[in-house]
């Protein structure tokens, strides 16, 4: 007999997926239609009023009446609704605060209401209906999921502030929390190596069918954990135990309630034994059916290192465009990275990524009006109180779904460098890494650009941390092959370097550890799990000096100078 979570999946996914569709079947009245709800019951609260909601009727009424919003002018609004304010941006109180991870900025707290997270969960249904029908293993053992503590702090009036993903997992109903592996409390866990300890301890114990948290680097780091911990974590499934070694707090080691379990132990010493006695995620869990993560944007480079990891190559679905402010898209298939507007979770509106200057609120584009093969910077409208919100996020449209396009993200729009007018975008960085360093996929850990000024001259510093030492020589061919792969990638780059108006890249070699040291320094300083994110292209010194390294390295093009 089916578990009852796995029924309910079944018995709502046809209706599910049919009320979607309807809705992608005419994308411009189900985002009239949206709007003028988010409208008509938000007239009257501070931020609507001073817009005149209650007379706006049309989409185009709503662009030339409501200014183009950034964090910073709708702050006011929202620190008031934290000091206990009413109706400040929606009518309806916010039930959360979320903080953004602070990538590029301060972190900012995103208003979070009950009607929101009901849009936003809905859609994750969507989501997962989809890939049961596409990989109906996925949900025969248990689903290993990380999400970031839902409560961090209170803002004055009493409102948590914290991660609406640890919030959902939380607040699941009782008939799908039996399908994940670790119950909420042990993402409380203020020790990230104890947190992360026993979210394999336990998972160790189980059937893994299915790995679903939004960042693949969260997945190397469980199986590079895993590894790292074999003996232990074989020793505790064996005995009923948890290692004394992590701090977990005795009264959750009670509630877990683990039990010997010798023949599961047996299990795992196998698998290790095939891979020279270090415990692999694909061969712990050989049952497992698929894994939920993002694939595109400036992630793609862990998705490299999961072959090592699982052997049996499961597939791989993106989650969507995902982030604190928005549940953007909806992937339905394995194919690529891209997914369905949500069409009716959030109003979207867009200006072509190659236009600059300050953009006319008015002469934003429609979703319905997007061209397949174009990228664009999207403004949101969302059910929790953001109002033609600038994501600076650049997304590209890759099809179309019904009539509603199929969206991916490109990269944020700060991700970009213009030292002598080479716009040099952070997606062709990774490009050119991905070209210059194919022969290394799983050998390095991590790569970042920093955009620099050295000696009167335009630099990139490439800060790369290896798997193993590296000779200074095949670093030198390894800068010369970036220098060439950024030339192909951008005109303007190669027209200055031929010039001698941009300086060689230098391979700056980062000590051993370091990327799991400044993600262990992020998370414990509030960045939550599934935000962590290294970038890839930065003119921010001070993000290059957080890592210790080794060496400086020049390609013959400089003159092989180790700097």
């Amino acid at each position: 007999m089916l578990p009852i979570g796995n029924l309910m999946l079944d018995a709502s996914a046809g209706p599910v997926r049919r009320r979607f569709n309807h809705l992608c079947r005419s994308p411009a009245d189900t985002q009239q239609a949206l709007l003028s709800a988010i409208l008509h019951e938000n007239a009257d609260t501070v931020f609507g009023k001073r817009h005149g909601f209650s007379a706006i009727t049309t989409f185009r009424q709503y662009q030339q009446r409501v200014p183009l919003a950034s964090y910073e002018d709708l702050e006011p609004y929202i620190t008031a609704a934290m000091k206990g304010e009413p109706n400040q941006l929606t009518t309806s109180a916010p039930l959360l605060y979320t903080t953004t991870s602070g990538t590029t900025g301060k972190s900012k707290f995103i208003p979070v209401t009950q009607r929101g997270r009901s849009r936003k969960a809905h859609l994750m249904w969507l989501w997962l209906s989809a890939m049961r029908r596409d990989h109906p293993a996925m949900t025969n053992g248990k689903i290993l999921s990380v999400v970031s503590p839902a409560v961090e702090s209170h803002t004055p009036d009493g409102t948590p502030t914290g991660a609406e993903s640890g919030h959902t997992y939380r607040n699941m109903p009782a008939a799908v929390r039996w399908m994940y592996s670790a119950p909420y409390e042990v993402f409380t866990v203020d020790d990230y190596e104890a947190k992360y300890y026993a979210l394999l301890r336990l998972a160790a114990g189980q059937d893994i069918s299915c790995i679903a948290t939004a960042n693949p680097s969260t997945v190397v780091l469980l199986a590079e954990r895993l590894g790292k911990h074999t003996e232990q974590i074989i020793r505790d499934v064996r005995d009923g135990t948890f290692s004394a070694d992590f701090a977990i707090p005795a009264s959750m080691r009670a509630e877990l309630r683990l039990h010997p379990d010798p023949e599961r132990a047996g299990h795992l010493e196998r698998a290790a034994a095939l891979s020279d006695g270090v415990l692999r995620p694909g061969l712990a869990w050989p049952k497992l059916a698929a894994i939920g993560c993002w694939k595109g944007g400036t992630v793609t480079s862990y998705l490299t290192q999961f072959e090592t990891y699982f052997p049996q190559r499961p597939p791989v679905r993106d989650l969507g465009y995902l982030a604190t402010e928005l549940s953007g898209s909806v992937p339905l298939t394995d194919d690529g990275d891209a997914g369905v507007a949500a069409v009716g979770t959030n109003v979207v509106e867009f200006r072509p990524a190659y236009e600059e200057g300050t953009p006319e609120g008015s002469d934003l584009i429609p979703l319905e009006r997007l061209e397949v093969g174009q990228r664009y910077f999207i403004y949101v409208t969302t059910v929790s109180g953001l109002y033609r919100y600038d994501m600076n996020d650049i997304i590209e449209v890759t099809g179309r779904h019904e009539n509603t396009p199929l969206i991916r993200f490109v990269q944020k729009g700060k991700g970009v460098v213009s030292f002598t007018g080479e716009k040099l975008y952070e997606i062709q960085v990774i490009a050119a890494v991905d070209e210059a360093l194919a022969a290394l996929r799983g050998r390095y850990l991590f790569i970042a650009a920093l955009a620099e000024w050295v000696g009167g001259l335009p630099r990139l510093t490439f800060l790369i941390e290896f798997d193993a030492d590296i000779t200074d020589q095949d670093g030198t061919v390894l800068a010369d092959r970036l220098d060439a792969a950024l030339g192909y990638q951008n005109a303007e780059y190669h027209s200055k370097r031929a010039s001698l108006r941009y300086g060689a890249p230098v391979l700056r070699v980062v000590r051993p550890g370091e990327l799991d040291r400044y993600r262990r320094r992020r998370v414990e300083s509030g960045c939550p799990d599934g935000q962590f994110k290294v970038l890839r292209l930065t003119t921010d010194a001070s993000f290059a000096e957080q890592f210790e390294s080794d060496r400086d390295l020049a390609g013959d093009g400089g003159h092989r100078v180790i700097a």
